[in-house]
């Protein structure tokens, strides 16, 4: 059966470097076109106050702040048109209607002023900021260190979403505003269904507020945890969509670093969608991200920051392996996920998913996200990660020796030979967890590979998912964790903990300034879908960026 070839645009996202050093590097002269149409080109070998201008902060948040500014600008404008053509239709239809049905003066008079009346209510609600009020809380489907997620639906326009709450002054002592500024940026620009689609975001004095689709299925480890192993078609399904979510996610110009199953949700005909772009690193412009730095530096947080995992790495240095059978790698590691079913969320939690290189802060490419991919599926066919051990440290020691723990899962019982890999699965996973010069860093590269074949990479939403969630209704949160139950909170002992710590952490004697927040307010305000207005349905007002 011959393979759908994916388009080559998509598989081939720019190499994209990051490096922690602070030297700026340009691969390409930079030319600007003068008034007089000449070519002014400035070439690599920079004079040492124009190197001291580039490396110098201030022009370095400037080009960031460009860079995230400009769509968002364009976006304005072109929606500020999309309402005022809107609104010459809707008039247009007007005249049109009670111009066919030949109204006397005053009657004409009455109906105009009742156009215009409708028109003033649209204007406003265009104006209106989007409130919390405006959303009704169904349920609390998610928590965080940092805030909350509920299920809500908006009042006017009755849309189902998942509603997250973040805390403003947490965020800005914690240092995580940017992560938040980089999700919401994912979120406004991707139009994929592969990617969780943002539907508003907005303000108060106290918190921010992301209002995202509701995806019902649940997220894919609740699925792995209840599956164990997945057959090998299964598991080929599943990456694959991982693997169109995550392209995605590059063509955007972003390397996601924290893949894991749990960023992957199940939506209501079981296909996935990537989520969590929290620790995402990029911009909207691939070609402009080389020198950005990871920024991660406080320690509940539950990804480790790359100064904390060099030092956790130099730490067990010394450690000596531990060679352990694949039966008992695999019991170990189902035993930690049934004691701390949030595992992924605890202080503790170690990256099992994690190319070495952003682990040891070293420079990196889109390939990391690829290496991750590999490691998740591994898993879906052993039944644990390649480098989980049974403690943190056991977890470290592996990825520092990850070239001699790697080891193709072995069963010698006659009940678990049907779990023994394939050879051509085991060479897929090992062309994905390699070293990154030989690394698999294109969709290319892995549609070419013998595993996926079969796989329809420009119709993979039509095939029929494996599993499909069975829900009552658009508000079922049955797959999600149930929040007024004492013992699904359980679960949360460690993330509450955590949440307590993150309290205690001292206030930046720095102001704290709310201007960093302008810009943050996406959404569609107007009536909402249900409003019933003469000549049009639409009320032409999208989104409102100020």
């Amino acid at each position: 059966m011959a393979t759908a070839k994916p388009d080559l645009h998509l598989r081939n996202p720019p190499d994209v470097r990051m490096t922690t050093a602070k030297g700026y590097t340009l691969t390409n002269d930079v030319s600007m076109e003068t008034a007089k149409g000449n070519a002014t080109t400035i070439k690599k070998g920079f004079k040492v106050w124009e190197r001291e201008l580039l490396d110098s902060p201030e022009v370095r948040r400037k080009a960031t702040v460009a860079q995230l500014y400009i769509p968002d600008f364009l976006d304005y404008y072109f929606q500020s048109l999309a309402y005022l053509a809107a609104r010459k239709e809707r008039r247009a239809k007007f005249d049109k209607d009670t111009a066919a049905r030949k109204l006397r003066p005053e009657d004409y008079a009455k109906e105009f002023k009742s156009y215009s009346g409708r028109e003033r209510v649209l204007l406003r609600r265009r104006r209106a900021k989007l409130k919390v009020d405006q959303f009704h809380i169904i349920a609390q489907v998610g928590q965080g260190g940092y805030g909350e997620v509920f299920l809500a639906r908006k009042a006017d326009s009755g849309e189902v979403c998942a509603l997250k709450r973040l805390k403003k002054r947490t965020l800005f002592k914690m240092d995580e505003i940017r992560h938040v500024l980089v999700e919401r940026d994912i979120l406004t620009a991707t139009k994929t269904p592969w990617l969780v689609r943002l539907m508003y975001a907005f303000q108060d004095p106290q918190h921010v507020y992301l209002a995202m689709e509701y995806v019902p299925g649940g997220d894919f480890r609740t699925l792995l945890n209840n599956s164990g192993v997945l057959k090998e078609e299964h598991a080929r399904f599943y990456i694959s969509e991982m693997f169109a979510a995550v392209v995605e996610l590059h063509k955007l110009g972003y390397i996601h670093r924290d893949l894991k199953p749990e960023n992957f949700l199940v939506d209501s005909s079981g296909h996935v969608k990537l989520t969590d772009f929290g620790l995402a690193t990029g911009a909207l412009n691939p070609k402009r991200i080389e020198s950005l730095k990871i920024k991660v530096k406080r320690k509940y947080y539950h990804f480790p920051s790359i100064e904390a995992s060099v030092i956790q790495l130099d730490k067990v240095k010394d450690n000596q392996i531990i060679h352990r059978p694949t039966m008992e790698r695999r019991s170990i590691y189902r035993s930690i996920r049934n004691q701390d079913p949030r595992y992924a969320d605890s202080i503790v939690g170690s990256p099992d998913y994690m190319a070495p290189e952003v682990l040891r802060g070293k420079p990196y490419t889109y390939s990391v996200d690829y290496w991750s991919l590999g490691c998740i599926l591994f898993e879906f066919l052993a039944g644990f990660p390649p480098f989980s051990g049974s403690t943190p440290e056991e977890t470290w020691t592996n990825l520092k020796n990850w070239t001699k723990v790697l080891r193709r899962p072995e069963y010698d019982k006659p009940e678990d030979l049907i779990f023994n890999l394939t050879d051509v699965a085991w060479d897929a996973i090992t062309c994905l967890i390699s070293h990154a010069s030989v690394r698999y860093s294109s969709l290319v590269q892995v549609s070419a590979h013998p595993f996926f074949v079969g796989i329809k990479w420009d119709d993979m939403r039509s095939v029929r998912a494996p599993f499909i969630p069975a829900l009552d209704s658009e508000i079922d949160t049955g797959y999600y964790d149930d929040f007024t139950s004492p013992e699904d909170m359980a679960k949360y002992a460690e993330v509450i903990e955590k949440q307590k710590n993150v309290e205690k952490v001292k206030e930046k004697e720095e102001p704290f300034n709310r201007g960093i927040w302008v810009g943050f307010t996406f959404g569609k305000n107007g009536p909402g879908p249900k409003a019933n207005f003469i000549g049009n349905s639409d009320d032409g007002s999208l989104a409102t960026i100020f």
